[in-house]
């Protein structure tokens, strides 16, 4: 191995390492909160070696979303590229991007709360701003293949719309989103709903492919299959019932009298 060779090994080793103690330090801190000299202390490294390879702490940043950013593209086109059912397809890009927020729940909620907007006007320096624009690029490349399966999805008529693909595709996005943020560690979700969190996510997917279902069976959207109503429903129905029954009765009875 050449020294130029070891060199640039060493280089990438260490600005693994780095981008590695601040996805630990953003994780637990947030990014607002996060600083330089914390990431230094994980990374077990002087201050100054950080800026040697990153300019600035929002660089770190958006290098480090750039990075999982790419893994998660990469994954999903792998996904494509086996030709599965477009239902199989639409369930594991679902789960590959489950796993992509579950590796780091802190980070994907600094991600959703960082404001790009407002990240986008305090950077300056060029390496800050190139390294933007790839994570939006990124970003967009991730939403084009997730909206290609969701097409197909709607194309086997699998999922009942009457929006564009990509507006379905986002409303399912968002759908998942909203369902993780909900899954704290905590007990709030419980006390606020009375509902368990487990298996919400996946049953928010499940919840947009029963509307296709049901428009795929006419039957079932007029009730015919139906799960059998419990004893209070029936009880209520048949009040209602009575109460139509009598109201004629006694509609007739005003009628010959009259």
């Amino acid at each position: 191995m050449s020294v130029q060779e070891r060199h640039r090994r060493e280089r990438r080793a260490r600005s693994e390492a780095i981008l590695k103690a601040a996805l630990h330090v953003f994780s637990e801190h947030g990014l607002e909160h996060s600083t330089i000299e914390m990431i230094a202390r994980k990374a077990e490294i002087a201050v100054g070696t950080i800026y040697l390879y990153f300019s600035s702490r929002d660089e770190l940043f958006l290098n480090l979303t750039a990075e999982r950013t790419e893994g998660l593209r990469a994954l999903y086109a792998e996904i494509q590229l086996r030709a599965l059912p477009p239902l199989d397809e639409l369930r594991a890009i679902a789960c590959a991007y489950l796993e992509y927020i579950r590796q780091s729940r802190e980070l994907f909620i600094t991600q959703q709360s960082v404001g790009w907007s407002k990240l986008r006007k305090r950077i300056k320096r060029a390496s800050e701003i190139r390294t933007y624009k790839r994570v939006m690029e990124l970003g967009h490349e991730v939403f084009v293949l997730w909206e290609r399966t969701v097409t197909r999805v709607i194309d086997a008529g699998l999922i009942a719309t009457a929006m564009s693909p990509a507006k379905t595709a986002t409303v399912i996005w968002a759908s998942l989103n909203g369902a993780f943020m909900l899954m704290g560690h905590d007990s709030f979700f419980s006390q606020i709903t009375g509902l368990s969190p487990e298996h919400l996510i996946e049953e928010t997917l499940e919840s947009h492919l029963a509307l296709g279902r049901t428009r795929r069976d006419p039957l079932a959207a007029n009730g015919a299959n139906r799960a059998p109503e419990s004893s209070s429903d029936s009880v209520a129905t048949n009040g209602h019932a009575r109460d139509i029954k009598r109201r004629k009765a006694n509609d007739a009875a005003a009628r010959t009298s009259a």
